[in-house]
């Protein structure tokens, strides 16, 4: 039978080795059970927090629904045909970026251009065009397709009012009859566009260009010494700008080269301000617009000397437009070789474009 005597046959140091280890072994069999407890209520505080946060969670303001999550189609593309104003548009058909069938407001690139030609009533017109309700054209000149085109077809499209439905777009920028490279790059990004050109009698046309850079820039108005060549031999002076211009049968070569004769329309400038309905349902006609604008929509103020738009008369005011007339009177000599020297180029240009103008003066 064992006694506490037999403690005193047993070595000392093994003794205290014994008594050290266990010890330790109880040391960390309470180490580990203090542990267990504490992943115990760790995980317990954790599932309660969570709760709380879950009963006590603010709603969405305005809507207890959650937001919808972004899809890739609610991002603006770039290379989009069109630019949207309302949200989410539905049953959208594009045709080589010019026919929309939607009923949503759309930008879109035009299916129109106006390209000119300068000093001959393309402003007018374009507002005369506006009148019909299937027509939609920006108030100013974009330039586009002569000095703004490295900004893009994207940016082009933004310079666009809205349109709905079948509605046309028209752009109107004078210039770009007589750029050497509109033709080629309207070519290129509309192909399927309809052009019309405003043109009227070739002399008084020039003469107009001249007198309006004259008062631009506040120089002396000199017929013959900017007209001639030299005022010895009679001599038109073809280099000037105001010249070239008015040599539309050279122009259009240029045109003709990218587009079919087809697709032009000419506007006879001359008889724009004596019969604006005659010249706008011919335009109709040409651009398969229902035939709505009439003489009804215009009437002449003699008081300002001016064609007006009866259809701003509702909101208390009339749009009206001055003819461009010449102010100063150009001696009858100039006159008379202006006509014998543009007389060649007319005769070419009516059989180019197989109509006749009347230009006398």
């Amino acid at each position: 039978m064992f006694s506490c005597d037999v403690l005193r046959f047993w070595p000392r140091e093994q003794l205290i080795r014994k008594f050290f280890a266990a010890s330790l072994l109880l040391l960390m069999l309470f180490s580990i059970f203090l542990f267990g407890i504490l992943i115990s209520e760790n995980e317990r505080f954790s599932k309660e927090i969570e709760g709380n946060r879950e009963t006590k969670q603010e709603p969405y303001i305005g809507t207890k629904a959650k937001p919808r999550s972004l899809h890739q189609s609610d991002i603006p593309q770039e290379d989009s045909d069109i630019f949207y104003v309302d949200s989410e548009p539905k049953n959208v058909v594009a045709d080589d970026q010019l026919q929309i069938v939607t009923s949503h407001p759309v930008k879109k690139l035009p299916n129109v251009l106006i390209i000119g030609v300068k000093k001959s009533g393309t402003k007018a017109l374009v507002e005369f065009l506006k009148i019909h309700p299937d027509v939609s054209a920006p108030a100013n000149e974009i330039h586009y397709f002569s000095r703004n085109f490295h900004k893009g077809l994207d940016w082009y499209r933004r310079q666009m009012p809205v349109s709905i439905g079948n509605q046309i777009v028209i752009e109107r920028t004078r210039g770009y009859f007589v750029h050497k490279d509109a033709p080629l790059r309207i070519s290129l990004k509309i192909p399927n566009a309809r052009l019309i050109v405003v043109v009227r009698n070739p002399v008084l046309r020039s003469l107009l260009d001249y007198t309006s850079q004259c008062v631009r820039n506040k120089s002396k108005v000199s017929f013959l010494e900017n007209f001639f060549w030299n005022n010895i031999t009679g001599f038109i002076d073809m280099s000037r700008d105001f010249v070239q211009t008015s040599m539309y049968v050279k122009f259009m070569e240029n045109w003709l080269s990218y587009f079919k004769l087809e697709q032009f329309h000419f506007v006879n400038g001359d008889m724009l301000y004596k019969n604006p309905s005659l010249e706008l349902s011919k335009l109709e006609t040409f651009l398969n617009l229902r035939n709505m604008i009439s003489s009804d929509h215009f009437f002449y103020n003699t008081s300002i000397d001016a064609l007006c738009i009866k259809k701003y008369e509702c909101q208390g005011r009339s749009r009206c437009f001055t003819e461009n007339k010449l102010k100063y009177r150009p001696p009858s000599y100039l006159v008379r070789r202006l006509r014998d020297f543009f007389h060649p180029f007319n005769e070419k240009f009516y059989k180019q474009t197989k109509h006749h103008f009347s230009w006398n003066i």
